[in-house]
């Protein structure tokens, strides 16, 4: 039975979209493959604007053949002169045409060109390289699970749900929940809570439990001045985490996730619409581990919330947990007074997050090093100063009219 159940309508301008035959499937994830023409639903007035809010049809069911097909050119054994071939795969070996073309059989059907001016092409064209991607370089992940300073709640669900990612052989080979998941084998976590909370050190120790590198994107790396560039840029952080094999990871992902406009008034609004209907094209042909951290998670769209398989909340660390990441945050070097108590430090700093107390030991640290001889050593009272500082400085911001 179709996953589709109907047609979609185009985001920005409402209207149903088209079927074509001739595609690009996005995130194949191999080198040794490529898709020559692929099933898409597309928005004609989108096209003609150079705007790609196109949608895949059955990418599970695709996703699920290629995956096949490069665990058999992996597992096969090439003597040498062989080399493992790269496979063409075509699924429109009919040669359909696309509906509304006048098109040749076997032309491919690039939203990279405008509709007026589409031309037949005997094959798939080379990608263009795209500046944006060669940057992006997933990193080794810095954190591990055992390193984490969190409630046992929130340690609990991120057992929970990283689980499906370390089972999945189990669950969608030997179990065959691949042949009833509509999203393939793409796990997306929301992670959500106030700054400083451990967002971004929990990817980090599941990219390291996974033996995978991070791609960290944060929406400053995202955003483009030039109309049409941002959407670039977010398909191809999808694509170098696909090849990668790598955990994506979006911060400040309430800015690329947040609902959708339905009054457009100027160009700057629909390449918001846009980006997040990328954003969601992307997430929906992705078959790897991404992860979403915001603090200000009403904000998104409720499409984006569906295809969250959990939804992880951080909180502000309690005082056991303060107490450990004090100790976390005071190396062995650091010179310490005698009056130094992790206990009523962190009763002294109730409200703090895990990076308020990181930056309260460096300024304290700070004031120590002002001093001279025996003086330069850090004081309880240095690091009640710093803590109270930051807390103070948050309070009045917060609290603040202006």
């Amino acid at each position: 039975m179709p996953l589709l159940k109907k047609r979609p309508v185009c985001p920005v301008h409402g209207d149903a979209l088209i079927l074509s035959h001739h595609g690009r499937k996005s995130n194949i994830g191999s080198p040794l493959l490529e898709v020559r023409g692929a099933p898409i639903l597309y928005c004609p007035a989108c096209h003609e604007q150079r705007q790609d809010t196109s949608v895949e049809v059955e990418p599970a069911a695709s996703n699920a053949f290629l995956r096949k097909l490069q665990r058999l050119i992996e597992n096969s054994e090439f003597p040498s002169p062989l080399q493992r071939p790269k496979i063409s795969v075509d699924f429109n070996p009919a040669r359909a045409k696309p509906e509304g073309f006048d098109m040749p059989a076997g032309a491919i059907y690039d939203l990279s060109q405008p509709a007026s001016g589409a031309s037949a092409a005997p094959s798939l064209p080379e990608p263009e390289s795209d500046l944006s991607l060669q940057t992006l370089r997933p990193r080794e992940p810095r954190q591990n699970l055992d390193q984490l300073v969190l409630d046992s709640d929130t340690l609990a669900r991120i057992h929970e749900a990283v689980n499906v990612l370390v089972s999945q052989e189990l669950l969608f080979d030997t179990w065959n929940l691949a042949s009833v998941a509509r999203t393939g084998r793409r796990v997306a976590l929301n992670f959500y809570g106030p700054p400083g909370t451990g967002k971004t050190l929990a990817a980090d120790a599941i990219a390291d439990l996974l033996g995978r590198k991070i791609l960290v994107i944060s929406y400053a790396e995202l955003e483009s001045k030039y109309v049409g560039e941002t959407p670039k840029n977010i398909k191809a952080a999808f694509a170098r985490a696909a090849e990668q094999n790598a955990l994506l990871f979006f911060d400040e992902a309430d800015s690329i996730l947040g609902k959708r406009l339905t009054s457009i008034n100027q160009s700057a609004d629909n390449g918001i619409n846009v980006a997040r209907s990328t954003t969601l094209i992307e997430l929906d042909n992705f078959d790897g581990a991404v992860i979403f951290a915001s603090n200000l998670v009403r904000n998104y769209d409720t499409a984006f919330l569906r295809r969250m398989l959990a939804h992880v909340a951080f909180k502000l660390p309690a005082a056991e947990q303060r107490q450990a990441i004090w100790q976390c945050h005071l190396p062995e070097q650091l010179p310490l007074a005698a009056d130094v108590d992790l206990a009523e430090l962190a009763r002294f700093s109730d409200g703090a997050a895990g990076g308020d107390i990181q930056n309260a030991v460096l300024l304290a640290a700070s004031y120590a090093s002002m001093r001279k001889g025996e003086q330069q050593v850090v004081a309880r009272r240095d690091l009640e100063r710093a803590i109270r500082f930051i807390l103070d400085g948050k309070r009045r911001i917060l609290e603040s009219d202006d």
